[in-house]
């Protein structure tokens, strides 16, 4: 059973630096720190990939567009020669695609061990959770507050997301979440794991500061 890495850079924010290192070079090194694979694929679109074959040259990285991988291998990222190719193999239905958000640098690599684990076990996709702790409010159209859900059910989505290829959606390479969110509204086999408070999505300024002081040990999780 292979296992295939990619990160997902949707916008330039994930060129973004943390701490001097560009988000996607953080995020293509968890995902090598977990040992699951040798090689990880960036997807990208035409305009985003020179920058982000520059910035990820020392790292075994393969930078594709979306459309080039609607038929995803297996074998095109565990080459351990480093000679990638734009032929790609179809994965079988077994092998496991592990999909990570750029936008998500400080995610620990065990994160990526334990969806993998969960897939492995089982599960057609795994996804990292955490509980919701914020009160939450259902608002009408005019911003009128008329309720109040039960949280206790409700959880915070994370990458990186473990699929089985053979349940890999066709639009996973654009947004891996929300793609998960419809599977599993749709009654597919989505599985989850225990997330990581570092795992958090970096799309304001604040996010970015407090990606910064974790990056730099002065805030410890």
């Amino acid at each position: 059973m292979h296992v295939v890495a990619v990160v997902v850079a949707g916008s330039s924010r994930a060129l973004t630096p943390v701490a001097d290192v560009p988000m996607v070079v953080r995020a293509v090194r968890a995902l090598l720190r977990s040992a699951l694979v040798d090689r990880v694929i960036v997807v990208a679109a035409d305009a985003l990939r020179p920058e982000i074959d520059r910035v990820c040259a020392s790292a075994p990285v393969d930078v594709r567009s979306p459309e080039a991988l609607h038929r995803i291998g297996a074998h095109t990222v565990q080459r351990r020669d480093g000679a990638g190719s734009d032929d790609l193999v179809t994965a079988s239905g077994d092998d496991i695609v592990v999909l990570h958000d750029a936008c998500r640098p400080l995610a620990p690599a065990e994160l990526a061990t334990a969806v993998v684990g969960a897939v492995r076990g089982g599960h057609g996709i795994a996804v990292p959770i955490l509980p919701l702790t914020d009160t939450v409010k259902s608002v009408d159209d005019r911003g009128a507050v008329i309720g109040t859900p039960d949280r206790t059910a409700l959880r915070v989505l994370q990458t990186p997301v473990a699929v089985r290829a053979g349940a890999l959606p066709p639009d996973a390479f654009e947004n891996p979440l929300a793609a998960i969110r419809r599977v599993a509204a749709a009654g597919g086999d989505v599985g989850t794991v225990a997330g990581h408070p570092a795992a958090f999505a970096v799309r304001s300024a604040w996010d970015l500061e407090l990606a910064e002081l974790i990056a730099d040990g002065r805030i410890r999780l």
